[in-house]
């Protein structure tokens, strides 16, 4: 089952995604005529928690969000409302796979291991003159670097594959008019 489709620049919902009571909310929380405001929010969610979506790639989530936040709802201080956050949660859920998982918590690390690079100063000296950070920290991360990129290609691989041959959420495939949840 596929939620959301993008369809000339537009996120399209399925009628099956307003059947789950999340993103069913939203959209009767919604009262204009054209379901303006459902449908911004329901972008949001896909562009914030959608693997194939183009903004997650570069990101990480706070980013993410802030980006989303001013391109779709047109402010950058964006916040999602407990509503939104629970429908974001359940998108993320019908759609995790393992290999998602580990595509999340390697994505993070990575974020982590460039923020520590980018704030080593080796002039710096604590409170002793001594210094905070020696060389080799630094040479011991940087030649992680290779395997940690390679590591993260395969496993990104592997999610665009799954998510290409399902087409759908959760590696869910059709098969005559039936679901099959393989």
């Amino acid at each position: 089952m596929k939620l959301f489709d993008l369809k000339e620049r537009t996120v399209i919902v399925s009628p099956e995604a307003l059947l789950i009571p999340e993103f069913e909310k939203l959209w009767k929380k919604d009262k204009t005529k054209d379901k303006g405001v459902a449908i911004k929010q329901l972008s949001f969610i896909y562009f914030v928690c959608d693997y194939r979506s183009p903004y997650r790639s570069a990101h990480t989530i706070n980013k993410l969000e802030s980006i989303v936040g001013k391109d779709f709802m047109k402010d950058e201080n964006y916040t999602p409302d407990p509503d939104m956050r629970v429908a974001m949660e359940k998108y993320r859920e019908l759609q995790r796979t393992p290999s998602m998982s580990l595509l999340d918590a390697a994505k993070r690390t990575v974020h982590n291991l460039t923020d520590y690079l980018e704030s080593v100063d080796l002039t710096e000296r604590d409170k002793n003159n001594r210094p905070v950070y020696k060389p080799s920290d630094v040479t011991s991360a940087l030649k992680a670097i290779g395997g940690i990129v390679d590591s993260l290609r395969i496993v990104t691989e592997t999610v665009q594959k799954e998510v290409s041959e399902s087409g759908s959420l959760r590696g869910q495939r059709r098969k005559g008019n039936r679901e099959d949840p393989r």
